[in-house]
């Protein structure tokens, strides 16, 4: 059996555009509720990172921070979200891949394929 993959990427639906050099971080819920910092990661130019490498991806409560703040900020665009946290039940044996869609002023996300 392959092993499953975690990705993510990133669309700046404001300019049409992938959003490339976007810090994104990883973090797990422990048994005892508490976050647990696993990986930072950065898009690349098509916006896309691996969140987690295949066979270090267990079940679980996953968090992903994107650190948007930075990414406007070097366009000189002023947003209302300086990092947007996103939390995912990763329970099933699967591939999971979480876009963001983004704007400076909104959201939105799924689960992708």
């Amino acid at each position: 059996m392959e092993a499953r993959k975690f990705s993510t990427h990133i669309l700046d639906t404001s300019v049409g555009k992938a959003a490339a050099n976007v810090r994104v971080t990883v973090s797990r819920l422990d048994e005892i509720q508490e976050w647990r910092s696993l990986r930072a990661a950065q898009t690349d130019a098509d916006g896309r990172c691996l969140l987690l490498e295949p066979g270090r991806f267990p079940s679980g409560i996953y968090k992903l921070t994107f650190h948007v703040g930075s990414y406007y900020a070097e366009r000189n665009v002023k947003t209302l979200y300086p990092a947007i946290d996103l939390i995912v039940d990763c329970s099933e044996n699967q591939n999971y891949h979480i876009p963001l869609l983004l704007n400076p002023f909104g959201y939105s996300t799924y689960r992708g394929t």
